[in-house]
């Protein structure tokens, strides 16, 4: 179907009109389909009432029934027809119904001895069972119906005993009733159309009381107000229809009147200005007007005015709109966006003017730490301040992009090697020289650089810098390193650990496949009896069936900032270990986590689970890296909330990292282990040696309980007892091992295998 390529008004107007019909038709189908179905709910309702009253009839009926047959049963002169039934004729059919217990001709009684036999043939008419059906409980009431002759009878039997203590059973009463006339004889009825009811049975069959109502027919009676609803409702809706028929033919006479030519005139009004030939004046001569279309027919005279001098602005607004989204609003720099284009077009230029390219990317050390000790807008205000250094440092051509959180890059031309190092030396020497500590912030700022150079004769390989320059940079953020890495010189073994290794990848195997982390235990001796008090478990991987150490591994967690992920992994296999019962009870365990980790809620959370085996082997936990522990206060409300399930809570690796005593002193500690940097300087004559056990002897005497790490000569752990350091861990007193060797061991020991808890 093709469709015109433009409609008038009018065609829209007939559109209107027949949209508008099939509306009302529509709305009036939709009336006529809900007053159905109030009708229906209406005649559903009748049907329920009608039902509820019917079964309130039946089962009225059946009460009467068992009135009379409870009444009948405990007469006297019931009980004494069974027992002497000289006069049971007369009684039957005379005193029966004098005694008012029978009260209707539709009743019959007859009595039954205890074996269900009639006592006497009833009369031709009445023609009452000669035995009770088989089946009938002897000492319950029962009761069913049966078509007899085209008319159901409502038969109740119950037994008769001798006293009301129901001891001996004389034999059984039977009560006939004609169903359909008592039922309907009913004044109860008055939604059902009696002469509706019907029950249906077949000639001879029986029908329990209980399966009645179901085979019970009948109907409603109608209802006057429901009709007289209908018919008025039918006529308003007809009425409806016809009123809005004709509203919608005058309102289109109307339509076209009053609207549809004066916007034919001014269609033409505006195809004559597009020509140039358009007078504001041109349409006075016409007899109506409209004046909302005038205003129209104005401002359109007016717009075209306006065009040219908005035209001649919108080139300038659209330059400075390109500027503002290839900016970075915080630092001012160029942003993502304008990198990806700028080094998309810089790679074209290269190919064809060849020359050496050199990336360079910048990352703030600690920024994280930073922002969330003072807060987002100090660490907003250090950003601004990195990326004004950079910018004075870069080359007069050279961009800086904001590419990440706190990431920077940049791309220079026509370099060499020990240029880009100059830049980014220069970058280094201007960070150093601002400001940071004007806005409070005492912890040094500095910045990681990673440089990737392409030579002018290998532009194949320009594609790559990016992720070399990446490679170097986490090279420049390793211990020991000056921050500056160019990637060939400097990131051999690191490109080794971060890309591809056989680190990387039986740490992410590790991650993802539980039993890979292996445990090993190394024992924490108490002094001076040098006794095992507990031990330290410590992890490794198991990779290929060869073990890699921590310091192969624990590099590459740092680098990803795994810290968490691994140190749930560690958790599990932990918990697993104690699970196996290899361990004899009271052993206790140490275990590390990283500063990261302690303050993440599911650390904390299978912290918590892991404290069911405290009863068994107390728990202490040793948290390294203090130095990165950035929300003080939520990290000591965790420490305080896991002593409170017994861990004992660890500094580990004390003497190293930044500012330690201030952790010491904020955080809820019970253990201090010296490192083995301290650890050594105990074994020195000198004045190191003198502070440090200075410093033991103070921290011992405020209540702390310290251990040494390292022990590895006898003279060490001689000058560490006589300090009264309360625990020594070392080589010398013992290496780790597997969690096998050391249950073997205790095995081995016997009853002895105990640890001094």
């Amino acid at each position: 179907m093709k469709w015109p390529d433009a409609i008038s008004i009018k065609q829209i107007a007939l559109a209107l009109v027949s949209g508008l019909l099939v509306l009302v038709s529509l709305v009036g189908g939709f009336a006529i389909y809900q007053t159905r179905a109030v009708t229906h709910s209406l005649e559903q309702h009748s049907q329920n009432a009608a039902q509820s009253e019917l079964a309130a009839a039946v089962q009225g009926l059946l009460s009467r029934t068992e009135e009379q047959s409870v009444k009948l049963a405990r007469w006297d002169e019931t009980r004494q027809q069974l027992v002497l039934p000289e006069y049971y004729t007369y009684w039957r059919d005379q005193r029966l119904y004098e005694s008012g217990i029978l009260n209707s001709s539709h009743l019959r009684a007859a009595l039954y001895t205890p074996s269900g036999m009639l006592l006497e043939p009833s009369p031709a008419e009445i023609s009452m069972p000669a035995r009770l059906p088989a089946g009938t409980p002897p000492h319950q009431n029962t009761s069913w119906l049966i078509d007899e002759a085209g008319a159901v009878a409502l038969y109740y039997a119950f037994p008769v005993y001798s006293d009301e203590q129901r001891q001996t059973l004389l034999g059984h009463g039977l009560i006939r009733l004609d169903f359909m006339p008592a039922l309907l004889r009913q004044n109860a009825l008055h939604f059902t159309d009696i002469a509706s009811v019907s029950l249906a049975l077949k000639p001879g069959e029986m029908l329990a009381t209980s399966d009645l109502f179901p085979r019970l027919r009948f109907s409603a009676r109608p209802d006057p107000d429901q009709l007289r609803f209908q018919t008025i409702l039918s006529r308003t809706l007809l009425a409806l229809f016809v009123l809005l028929a004709a509203m919608a033919l005058l309102g289109f006479v109307a339509y076209n009147r009053l609207l549809v030519r004066p916007l034919g005139r001014l269609s033409q009004f505006i195809d004559a200005m597009q020509h140039g030939r358009f007078s504001p004046n041109s349409s006075r001569s016409q007899s109506m007007r409209i004046s909302e279309l005038e205003n129209i027919r104005r401002s359109l005279f007016d717009y075209q005015l306006q065009l040219r001098e908005l035209h001649g602005s919108m080139e300038h607004q659209n330059r400075e709109f390109h500027t503002q989204a290839r900016q970075d609003t915080l630092t001012g720099c160029h942003n993502r966006r304008a990198y990806e284009e700028d080094w998309e077009r810089f790679r074209q230029e290269l190919k064809t003017a060849p020359q050496g390219v050199a990336f360079l990317l910048f990352d703030c050390d600690r920024f994280k730490t930073i922002n969330d000790t003072y807060g987002h807008a100090k660490g907003d205000r250090v950003l601004s301040i990195i990326a004004d250094a950079l910018v004075m440092a870069l080359r007069a051509n050279d961009r800086l992009y904001r590419i990440g959180g706190d990431e920077f890059a940049t791309f220079l031309s026509r370099t060499t090697p020990a240029q880009a190092k100059q830049v980014a030396q220069r970058c280094q020497s201007l960070i150093e020289a601002a400001g940071f500590a004007d806005l409070g912030i005492i912890e040094p700022v500095g910045l990681s650089i990673g440089i990737a150079f392409c030579a002018a004769d290998q532009l194949e390989q320009v594609n790559e810098l990016p992720k070399q320059a990446d490679i170097a940079m986490y090279t420049a953020k390793q211990p020991g390193r000056t921050r500056i890495a160019l990637y060939g010189e400097d990131t051999e073994r690191a490109s080794q650990t971060l890309v591809a290794s056989r680190e990387t990848s039986a740490l992410f195997q590790a991650l993802a496949s539980p039993g890979m982390i292996e445990m090993h235990y190394q024992a924490v001796h108490a002094l001076p009896g040098r006794q095992v008090d507990y031990y330290e478990a410590l992890a490794r991987i198991r990779y290929h069936g060869k073990l890699i150490m921590p310091d192969a591994f624990l590099p590459v967690v740092s680098s990803r900032r795994l810290e968490t992920e691994f140190d749930l992994a560690v958790l599990n296999q932990v918990d697993a270990d104690l699970l196996s019962d290899q361990l004899p009870t009271g052993c206790g365990l140490s275990i590390n986590l990283s500063a990261q980790s302690i303050s993440r809620p599911e650390v904390v959370s299978q912290l918590l689970e892991l404290s069911r085996h405290n009863a068994r082997h107390p728990l202490m936990l040793e948290i390294t890296e203090t130095s990165l522990i950035t929300q003080m206060a939520e990290v000591r409300t965790y420490l305080d909330l896991l002593r409170t399930v017994n861990y004992r809570i660890a500094m580990d690796d004390f003497g190293t990292g930044y500012s330690p005593l201030r952790y010491l002193v904020d955080l809820p500690v019970d253990v201090v282990k010296f490192d083995i940097s301290l650890v050594n300087k105990l074994g020195e004559d000198n004045r190191a040696g003198q502070v440090v056990a200075d410093f033991a002897r103070m921290m011992s005497e405020v209540g702390y309980s310290l251990v040494a790490e390292g022990v590895e000569t006898e003279a060490v752990l001689l000058k560490v007892e006589s300090l009264g350091i309360a625990h020594a861990q070392g080589y010398l007193l013992g290496r780790p091992i597997p969690l096998a060797e050391l249950a073997a061991s205790f095995a081995a020991e016997g009853d002895a295998a105990t640890c001094n808890a």
